[in-house]
C-alpha cells in the first residue's frame, strides 16, 4: 500500500510531500508572507472554536450535497487556486482538476497556472472556475476575460488583495522563484537541496527544468522559451485594482462573479452592491502579510454585515472536514481548501489529491453526524462557540 493510502489526516500528507520537495519549496508552502505567522495563524484559530453537539437527531445517513451557483456539488468545499503549480508536481493543474471532477468539487485554476485554461476545461468542463489577477494594463485584463468566457467557464475569481508583488522572506534568501525555477546562478546554492530529493529531481528534469507559465505563453512574444514568458508575465502582471476595475470586470464578465480576498466588512457589502455574486474572506493563505487575523476570526464580522444580503465563502487554514463545518456554522455557504489538496497531489499525484478530499470529505460527514446535522443547510450559529 502506498503512503498516501495510508495517510489518515492531512497532516500524514503534508509530511510525506514536504519530504519530497526541497527545501527551498517545502518552506515557501509552508511559511507563506513574511515571517510565516499568518499561515500559522489561519491553522491554529480553527483549535480556538469549539463545537456545541445537539441531540437525538436523526443523522442517518448524512447527506454532505451543496449547491452553489446552480450546480450541486458533493461537500461544501472545492479546491482553491495555486500559482505555478507545476514546481510542486508536473502538470498539477491537470491533475487537480481530474481529482475535481471524479470528486465531484469546483476547483479554481489559479489567474498563474502551468496549463491553460483550455487543458483544463478539457479535463473538467463542468468543474472548472477561474481566477482572475487584474494585470496592469487594463486591455491585458480584458484579454482574459474573453478568454476564460470563450473557454466556458461559468464563475470568475476576482483575486483583489494583492495591490503589490507579495513578499516572501524564504525566495528572497533563496533567490528562486517559483515562477521561474532554479536557474544557472542558484544551482550552486540549491545543488545540494535538489539531490537530497531525487524523486522531485527526476521529475523537474525529465519535464525540462523550469515549468513555462502556460497560461501567459499565449501573450508573450512568439518564441519566447519558458525564461522569457516569465520576464514578459512579471513585467506586466499585478496591477493594483480598485473598485473602477471591479466595475470594469463586471460588466465584461457575463457569469458568476466571486470577488475575493475580501476581510473587511465594508468593503465585502460594497462588493456585493457592487454587483458580485459572492464574495470569499481570505488572507489569501497567509501569504500576503504576516500580522494579519485568521481568515476565520475576520468571517464572523463579514456575515453580520452582509446579513443574508448575499453569498460568502471562505479560504484559509482548513486542514480538517470538521474545519470546514466549522466555517459552515459561522456562515460560510462554501468553503476552499488551498494547501490541504496541494499536500496530497505532492505526495502522490491523482492518488494523493483524491485521497486529501476523502479525508476531508469523511471529516466533513463525520462532523456533521456528531453534531446533529443531517444536511449541510442543518449547520448554523449555534452549533459553535469559543473555546472557554
Amino acid at each position: 500500500m502506498s503512503g498516501v493510502r495510508r495517510a489518515v489526516t492531512i497532516e500524514d500528507l503534508r509530511r510525506l510531500a514536504i519530504a519530497r520537495w526541497p527545501r527551498f519549496v517545502g518552506d515557501y508552502v509552508e511559511r507563506g508572507g513574511g515571517d510565516g505567522a499568518a499561515a500559522l495563524s489561519n491553522v491554529e484559530a480553527f483549535t480556538k472554536l469549539r463545537f456545541v453537539p445537539c441531540g437525538l437527531v436523526d443523522v442517518t445517513p448524512v447527506s454532505t450535497e451543496t449547491f452553489i451557483f446552480g450546480h450541486r456539488y458533493a461537500c461544501p468545499f472545492g479546491i482553491s487556486a495555486v500559482g505555478t503549480s507545476a514546481i510542486y508536481r508536473r502538470d498539477a493543474d491537470l491533475l487537480l482538476a481530474e481529482a475535481a471532477r471524479e470528486a465531484n468539487l469546483p476547483f479554481i485554476l489559479s489567474g498563474v497556472s502551468s496549463n491553460t485554461i483550455e487543458q483544463v476545461v478539457r479535463v473538467a468542463p463542468a468543474n472548472t472556475w477561474c481566477q482572475l489577477y487584474g494585470a496592469k494594463e487594463p486591455m491585458q485584463t480584458d484579454r482574459l476575460v474573453r478568454r476564460y468566457c470563450d473557454a466556458g467557464v461559468s464563475v470568475l475569481v476576482f483575486t483583489v488583495d494583492t495591490p503589490v508583488r507579495q513578499f516572501s522572506e524564504v525566495a528572497a534568501r533563496s533567490g528562486i522563484s517559483l515562477a521561474s525555477g532554479i536557474t544557472l546562478k542558484t544551482l550552486p546554492c540549491a545543488a545540494l537541496d535538489v539531490i537530497a530529493h531525487p524523486a522531485w529531481a527526476w521529475e523537474y528534469v525529465r519535464g525540462g527544468g523550469r515549468p513555462t507559465l502556460q497560461s501567459w505563453q499565449a501573450y508573450a512574444p512568439a518564441g519566447s522559451d519558458a525564461r522569457g514568458v516569465v520576464r514578459f508575465f512579471s513585467e506586466r502582471w499585478l496591477g493594483n485594482q480598485t473598485w473602477r476595475d471591479l466595475d470594469r470586470v463586471r460588466k465584461l464578465w457575463p457569469g458568476k462573479l466571486v470577488v475575493k480576498g475580501l476581510v473587511h466588512p465594508d468593503d465585502a457589502r460594497a462588493a456585493l452592491q457592487a454587483g458580485a455574486d459572492a464574495v470569499t474572506v481570505s488572507n489569501h493563505g497567509g501569504n500576503k502579510l504576516d500580522r494579519m487575523r485568521a481568515s476565520i476570526e475576520d468571517l464572523p464580522g463579514v456575515v453580520e454585515r452582509i446579513g443574508g444580503n448575499g453569498q460568502i465563502l471562505f479560504d484559509g487554514g482548513i486542514r480538517r472536514g470538521s474545519d470546514i463545518v466549522m466555517a459552515a456554522a459561522l456562515g460560510a455557504q462554501f468553503s476552499f481548501v488551498g494547501r490541504a489538496t496541494l499536500y496530497g497531489v505532492g505526495a502522490g499525484g491523482l492518488e494523493g489529491a483524491l485521497r486529501a478530499i476523502e479525508i476531508l470529505r469523511s471529516g466533513v460527514a463525520y462532523t456533521m453526524a456528531m453534531i446533529g446535522c443531517k444536511a449541510v443547510s442543518d449547520i448554523g450559529p449555534g452549533h459553535v462557540a469559543a473555546a472557554a
